[in-house]
C-alpha cells in the first residue's frame, strides 16, 4: 500500500496531467491504451500519495508543484478561472489533515453510522430483501482493512466482457460466454496462472449471457443463459476441458438465465434466476451420472443475479437483484434435509456479485451499480455468522465478474464498471504460508 508523501511515478504524473484537462477516466484510458480500471487504481494511488480527496484537489497540487501548467493563468485550476482569463490565481489548497486526525474522524463516522443502523426502524432493515423475507436482519460489524491483503493485476482477458461463466479445471481458468463489445458471445478463453497467458478454446455453440459455469472433473457445465433479446434458454452445454469440445446434456426444466450455480458432492445446484417474465425462487439439482435435473426446495424469495458457493456441507446463496433493489439476503441450503436456513445479511446490497468458499470462509466479490455503491468486498465467518469488510480493487460498481478460487487465491475476471472490463485480478487472503520441515530417520 502506498502512503502519503511518496513520489509519483512517471505514469501517475502522465495520468494526473490528463486529469487536469478535465477528461473522463474512460478518455484517459483511451489515450494511454490502458483499461478504465487501471486508471482508477492509479488515481487512488495518486490521491493517497498527495493526500488529496478529489480530482480537483489533486489537480491543484499538481499545478502548485509545477507538474501541470495552465495556459494564460499559471496556477489557475477551476472552470471559472479557465473560462475567464482575468480570474485571480488559485490559492493553494489547505494542507491535508494529519493521518491521526483522519483516523479519528473515520472512527467517529463509523460509530455514528453504527448507532444509526442499530436504532433504525426494523422496516428499513428489511429493505432490499423483499417484504416477505423470513430472515432476521442482524447488525454487521465492518472491520478495518489490512495492508497485507492486497489485489494484484495479471494478464488481462483478451475479450472484454461481463455476465460470463468462470470455472477452474486442473489449475487453469476457463472464461465462457457473456456480454462482450459486439453483444452476446460464445467465446471461450483459457487462462494459465503459472504462465500468466491466455489461449483460445472452442467457442460455446450457443452464445449466451447472464450465465454461470460449474466444473465437475474436467467437464464444465453452462446451463441456460439469455440471448441478445434477453430471452432465456433451456439448453445445457458442457465443455470438455481436455478434448476442447462441446456437447449437450438434459435441458433445464424451464428457460433461465441470471441464476446462481454451485457444485457439491459431484452434483450441480441451480438457484433462482430470470425466466423471461420474472425473477423466480425455483431451485434444481443435477446429477451427471443419471443426466437428470430434479426440483428441490425453492429459495425463500425470488431473485436473480445472486451467487452461490459450497462451504462445509452447506450451499450459501448470497445477494442478488429483484428488479428494483440489490439484495443483502443470505440463505444456506442444506442438501441432505432439502431445507433452507437464514444467515446474516451482507453489509450492502450486491447484485451480480461473485462468491467463493475458502478455508472456512465465504468471500463476496463485486456487485453494486444498480441501487448500491461498491466500497468494499466482504468476508463471511460462519462461526460468528458475521460479514466483515475486505478491500476491493474497484469502487462504485463491479457487476457480474467471473470469480473462482485456485490454491487459496481468488481470481476475479471481467465484469462491468461503467464499461465492459478485461481485468484479471487476484486476491490472496493468506499471503504467508508456514512450511514445517519433516525430519527423515
Amino acid at each position: 500500500m502506498y502512503e502519503y508523501g511518496e513520489p509519483l511515478s512517471e505514469r501517475e504524473k502522465e495520468i494526473l496531467q490528463l486529469v487536469a484537462t478535465g477528461v473522463t477516466n474512460r478518455e484517459v484510458a483511451f489515450r494511454l491504451d490502458i483499461s478504465v480500471n487501471t486508471v482508477k487504481v492509479h488515481l487512488r494511488n495518486i490521491f493517497t500519495k498527495l493526500g488529496a480527496e478529489s480530482r480537483t484537489e489533486a489537480t491543484m497540487i499538481a499545478v502548485q508543484e509545477g507538474w501541470v501548467r495552465v495556459e494564460g493563468t499559471p496556477g489557475a485550476e477551476t472552470e471559472e478561472a479557465i473560462e475567464d482569463e482575468s480570474a485571480a490565481p488559485i490559492v493553494a489548497p489547505r494542507p491535508p489533515l494529519p493521518w491521526p486526525k483522519r483516523v479519528f474522524l473515520i472512527v467517529a463516522l463509523l460509530l455514528v453510522v453504527s448507532g444509526i443502523a442499530l436504532t433504525w426502524p426494523s422496516a428499513a432493515s428489511q429493505e432490499g430483501n423483499g417484504a416477505d423475507s423470513p430472515f432476521e436482519q442482524r447488525h454487521v460489524v465492518l472491520l478495518p482493512q489490512s495492508k497485507d491483503l492486497t489485489w494484484h493485476e495479471h494478464a488481462q482477458m483478451p475479450t472484454r466482457r461481463a455476465h460470463l461463466g468462470l470455472a477452474a479445471v486442473e489449475g487453469r481458468i476457463f472464461a465462457i460466454a457473456g456480454q462482450g463489445p459486439e453483444g452476446v458471445t460464445g467465446a471461450v478463453e483459457i487462462y494459465d496462472p503459472a504462465e500468466d497467458i491466455w489461449t483460445r478454446g472452442s467457442d460455446k455453440p450457443t452464445p449466451a449471457t447472464d450465465v454461470s459455469a460449474a466444473a465437475i472433473g474436467t467437464d464444465v457445465y453452462v446451463p441456460g443463459g439469455c440471448d441478445n433479446a434477453g430471452s432465456p434458454a433451456q439448453t445445457v452445454e458442457v465443455y470438455d476441458a481436455v478434448a476442447n469440445t462441446w456437447r449437450q446434456v438434459s435441458p433445464l426444466s424451464k428457460p433461465l438465465c441470471a441464476y446462481a450455480l454451485a457444485t457439491m458432492d459431484e452434483k450441480i445446484y441451480l438457484f433462482g434466476g430470470w425466466d423471461g417474465a420474472q425473477y423466480v425462487a425455483d431451485a434444481y439439482a443435477y446429477e451427471p451420472e443419471t443426466d437428470l435435473w430434479t426440483e428441490v426446495s425453492p429459495m425463500p424469495a425470488p431473485r436473480g443475479f445472486a451467487s452461490a458457493a459450497a462451504l462445509e456441507g452447506h450451499i450459501y446463496v448470497v445477494g442478488g437483484y429483484d428488479g428494483e433493489t440489490e439484495l443483502t439476503a443470505c440463505a444456506a441450503y442444506e442438501p441432505e434435509e432439502d431445507s433452507w436456513r437464514a444467515c446474516a445479511p451482507l453489509a450492502v446490497g450486491r447484485g451480480g456479485l461473485g462468491l467463493v468458499g475458502l478455508r472456512g470462509n465465504l468471500y463476496a466479490i463485486g456487485g453494486g451499480g444498480w441501487s448500491s455503491y461498491l466500497g468494499f468486498n466482504e468476508r463471511y465467518n460462519p462461526d460468528d455468522d458475521a460479514w466483515n469488510a475486505i478491500e476491493t480493487p474497484l469502487v462504485e460498481e463491479w457487476r457480474s465478474p467471473g470469480v473462482v478460487e485456485i490454491e487459496d487465491t481468488i481470481y476475479a475476471i471481467g465484469g462491468w464498471s461503467g464499461d465492459l472490463l478485461s481485468l484479471n485480478q487476484t486476491y490472496n487472503p493468506f499471503p504467508f504460508h508456514v512450511y514445517i520441515p519433516v525430519s527423515q530417520k
